[in-house]
């Protein structure tokens, strides 16, 4: 093999090494991201439980972020767990009234009950908030930049 060839190769490798090792695989560092995102789902579901009789027409609660990070919540406590996990059940239930209610046009989301939201989604917002707290100190988690190295390999 001529050295040119083997400078390609070895170069390739090189560059391979460096990418598993600079782009990381998530993990701990993403933690406070996962939480910030179901809470996140958890405020504005509160907020729409407290409009939903004032609006015209009635909006589904928001379950984006807790579909898209369910399978990622293994380091929060048991009890945690089960109020998010029944919480956003109960808002799945709420959301298929919404949408039988919106296909009936004879019937009126006034008819549909929401009050049995609040209190556990103010379990999952004292829970998510105290998770932050105990962690970072505050429960706003600082917005992250991408360092060169991410920028140049891509981070997640």
């Amino acid at each position: 093999m001529d050295p040119g060839a083997l400078a390609v190769v070895l170069s390739i490798v090189v560059i391979v090494v460096l990418f598993s090792f600079l782009r990381g695989r998530g993990g701990v560092r993403h933690r406070p991201e996962v939480i910030q995102f179901l809470l996140y789902d958890v405020k504005l579901n509160q907020v729409l439980v407290d409009t939903f009789y004032q609006r015209e027409k009635p909006r589904r609660f928001e379950r984006t972020n807790w579909e898209i990070n369910k399978s990622k919540i293994g380091f929060l406590s048991e009890s945690l767990k089960e109020t998010l996990k029944m919480t956003f059940g109960l808002i799945e239930d709420v959301n298929q009234e919404i949408k039988v209610v919106k296909k009936d046009k004879s019937r009126s989301h006034n008819e549909i009950k929401v009050g049995h939201l609040k209190e556990p989604l103010a379990k999952c917002r004292e829970g998510l908030e105290g998770w932050l707290m105990d962690t970072l100190g505050t429960t706003e988690v600082a917005p992250r930049y991408p360092s060169i190295t991410g920028f140049l390999f891509g981070e997640r």
